[in-house]
């Protein structure tokens, strides 16, 4: 084919120029996959996000106990791994109003730890996150920031409609003998 005859179709060197630029794509895309296994996934039960939060919770108010006067959050905390990990919570916030320190209460035994705290290897358990603080909205954007033995920062997030008073039936976040574990710290 000459130069002044019309082409048809594609030709040899349009394919080539192509592959030359898709190589890299293909090198690039292969990575990936691999960045996004290393993340925190709640859906991947290889590497799932060890706080999960239900997106429910009660408030703590004045004598609720001596220690808390902010909120009682459920979560389920995971650790599928073959080794003990700490869990360094370093930020939690309702609405981005901060809800100071917390501490940790394990629902199925009542044990508690404050914060960082530790959860042995192969261990999934549903749990109690208290914090000290409570702002004046009682619903809203729970954020919770924190890290896993000192390594990057995850985030869990969820929306809590509401927050009723822990004492009481309007509270059925938790069950009556979750409510007296959180009432013991």
């Amino acid at each position: 084919m000459s130069e002044n005859e019309p082409s048809v179709g594609i030709s040899r060197r349009t394919v080539t120029k192509a592959m030359a630029w898709a190589m890299p794509a293909v090198a690039v895309a292969a990575t990936v996959p691999f960045a996004a296994a290393s993340a925190c996934n709640d859906f991947n039960p290889e590497n799932p996000c060890p706080i999960t939060l239900a997106g429910t919770g009660c408030k703590l108010p004045g004598n609720s106990n001596s220690l808390y006067k902010g909120y009682a959050f459920k979560l389920t905390i995971a650790n599928p791994t073959g080794a003990q990990i700490t869990i360094n919570v370093t930020s939690a916030t309702l609405d981005g109003s901060s809800l100071g320190g917390v501490r940790v209460v394990n629902l199925n035994d009542g044990s508690s730890q404050a914060n960082p705290f530790t959860v042995p290897a192969h261990t999934t358990y549903t749990a109690a996150l208290l914090t000290v603080n409570a702002p004046n909205s009682s619903n809203g954007a729970l954020s919770i920031t924190y890290t896993v033995n000192g390594g990057a920062p995850m985030v869990a997030n969820a929306t809590i409609p509401s927050a009723p008073p822990i004492q009481g039936a309007s509270c059925s976040t938790f069950n009556s003998t979750e409510k007296g574990y959180i009432a013991a710290q």
